[in-house]
């Protein structure tokens, strides 16, 4: 397993950087971005080929880690995540598909991931949305909540049960019987919305066997992990080089406060848990792509370990920045919001750490599999 990144790799991280420089607001002025701009910057990435994914040549685990990284730098607002993750998830079952999904999914529309219900503790909870037969097709009934950028996406991806078995239904947001209302969210450049489906029309070959149900959501929940750890990451790097840009400019007592040994002990374990976080997500990116064994062991690993290193690194930020960083004019609050925002996505990290504990006990044979698997969520 290569884990240097190679030629090609570094040349799209830098494209995509330049890209979201030039296409979007610094931090200090997300607040104020348009919804032309949105849909401008999300244009020009899916014309770049931030979507294409699957194909032989097209964009893996590793590179999809890139990009997402650059968005948490810049705090884009794009439904990249929910796309991303859902094209590679379906990637090897798109053939049993209809031909509306296969096209939808082939260009670069938006999709919109519908996971979370109400009550639900996590999107690892068995779905109450049902997909009911009538006859040659399907009806969705059910509700999500905590929807991405439902405005921006022309499709969904929902997690729902059909004959008793996890599916994953894609349809139209436009479809009749998809009902939406818009929520108020913790992060202001992540949109959130309720929907509730009120026996939305699909095909059957709109939604995934029972079969490949549960073998496409075990995908997508490792995928969605990375992506989301790796914008977490974007913006503790961000906001951990504001902090150190800060520390060089300010004085105290005719020194810069970067001298001082408590903050210069502060920035450098943040520095190193932002390079660890980085390193654990590319390795995770890197078995996911080569197809190995361990590839969503390795995905828990690095959602648990940035879930809370990413959070470490921003609470480190405010306290270099004194208090400043409470204002609202201060961007570092921004990059905490969205930190938490993924921290909660895929997983947070005590269930991940729950995953691997129970792993890890089978291993070793310290307690019955069956003990083990009951103690997960």
């Amino acid at each position: 397993m290569d884990l240097e990144l190679s030629d090609e790799q570094v040349w799209l991280s830098e494209s995509v950087t330049t890209l979201l420089e030039r296409a979007w607001p610094p931090p200090e002025a997300v607040a104020t971005a348009k919804d032309e701009q949105r849909r401008r910057v999300w244009d020009r990435l899916v014309e770049f080929g931030a979507l294409t994914i699957g194909a032989e040549d097209g964009l893996g685990a590793a590179e999809l880690c890139l990009i997402a990284r650059a968005l948490g730098t810049r705090l884009v607002s794009v439904p990249f995540l929910g796309s991303a993750a859902v094209r590679m998830a379906v990637a090897p079952f798109l053939e049993r598909m209809s031909d509306e999904v296969n096209d939808a999914l082939a260009g670069g529309v938006g999709v919109s991931l519908a996971q979370l219900e109400p009550g639900s503790s996590s999107w690892f909870d068995a779905p109450a949305t049902e997909a009911r037969r009538t006859g040659e097709g399907l009806e969705l009934h059910g509700e999500k909540v905590a929807v991405e950028h439902v405005e921006a996406a022309d499709w969904l991806a929902v997690v729902a049960s059909l004959d008793g078995q996890p599916t994953l239904a894609v349809l139209p947001t436009s479809a009749t019987g998809v009902i939406r209302e818009t929520r108020r969210s913790f992060d202001e450049t992540i949109p959130l919305a309720s929907l509730r489906f009120d026996g939305a029309q699909l095909s059957q070959r709109d939604a995934l066997a029972p079969a490949l149900g549960d073998r496409a959501l075990e995908r997508l929940g490792t995928i969605g992990a990375l992506l989301a750890a790796a914008e977490a990451v974007g913006a503790a790097g961000a906001v951990l080089e504001l902090a150190v840009r800060y520390a060089a400019e300010r004085k105290q007592f005719g020194r810069a406060i970067g001298t001082f040994q408590a903050l210069r002990h502060l920035l450098a374990d943040m520095y190193v848990r932002h390079s660890s976080g980085w390193s654990t997500v590319l390795y995770a990116a890197a078995s996911l792509d080569d197809d190995a064994d361990d590839a969503a062991r390795n995905a828990s690993v690095a959602k648990a370990y940035v879930s809370r290193s990413a959070r470490e690194i921003a609470h480190g930020a405010l306290q270099a920045f004194g208090g400043i960083a409470f204002t609202a004019e201060h961007p570092a609050h921004r990059f905490l919001r969205r930190i938490v925002v993924r921290e909660r996505q895929f997983g947070d990290a005590a269930h991940h750490e729950r995953i691997l504990g129970a792993q890890l006990a089978t291993r070793a044979g310290a307690v019955p599999r069956a003990l083990a698997e009951a103690s997960l969520p």
